[in-house]
């Protein structure tokens, strides 16, 4: 088990050396080389990943173009949520956008960890809300502050983004176009 993930961890829950062991059968290290695809469109993920390290990117197609929802910082968990949760087609694409160093684990292994733990089960509740909240305040962000404003956001709480995905993905995630970012870049 990666000490990163163990910390990322007990930042929710402080879980006993049985808890731990419970989980060590169903966490599969993956490799993803850039620009391969973790989620397809229009598949039904079973999987959830903890980025080790490389970044990944969730969008979707919208009329012919990709438009960035989420670029996953380091350490972090990512899926298709929606989908993952209703077991549902995936209206989104996740995607490596550098070499990647994963931690998957099964839907049905975290369900099983669930029902069977629950401490567990408030650490999976409490991801849950964590990846509400910080929708809800891209989604304030996009209503009440200007791209330049979400740009230095970006560069104050993920450096490690600004410095490591290319622009493209950036402006899409920031709902701007390239240029337009090129131009704030320059301005700051």
């Amino acid at each position: 088990m990666s000490e990163k993930l163990k910390a990322f961890i007990n930042n929710y829950v402080q879980l006993s050396a049985d808890e731990w062991q419970a989980v060590l059968p169903f966490v599969q290290k993956r490799k993803l080389k850039k620009g391969e695809i973790f989620i397809a469109e229009n598949s039904v993920p079973d999987e959830i990943a903890f980025t080790l390290s490389g970044f990944m990117r969730v969008y979707f197609n919208h009329e012919g173009n990709e438009i960035t929802r989420d670029i996953t910082p380091l350490n972090s968990f990512a899926t298709a949520l929606p989908a993952f949760i209703h077991q549902k087609p995936s209206y989104e694409i996740i995607s490596a956008i550098t070499d990647c160093d994963l931690l998957v684990i099964k839907k049905k292994d975290l369900e099983y960890l669930y029902d069977n733990f629950p401490k567990w089960e408030r650490f999976g509740r409490r991801i849950v809300e964590d990846m509400f909240v910080q929708a809800q305040y891209r989604l304030y962000m996009f209503i009440t502050k200007t791209a330049e404003e979400r740009y230095l956001y970006l560069m104050k709480n993920n450096p490690d983004i600004v410095l490591n995905v290319p622009m493209q993905y950036i402006a899409s995630f920031l709902g701007i176009t390239k240029q337009s970012l090129s131009r704030l870049r320059k301005g700051i």
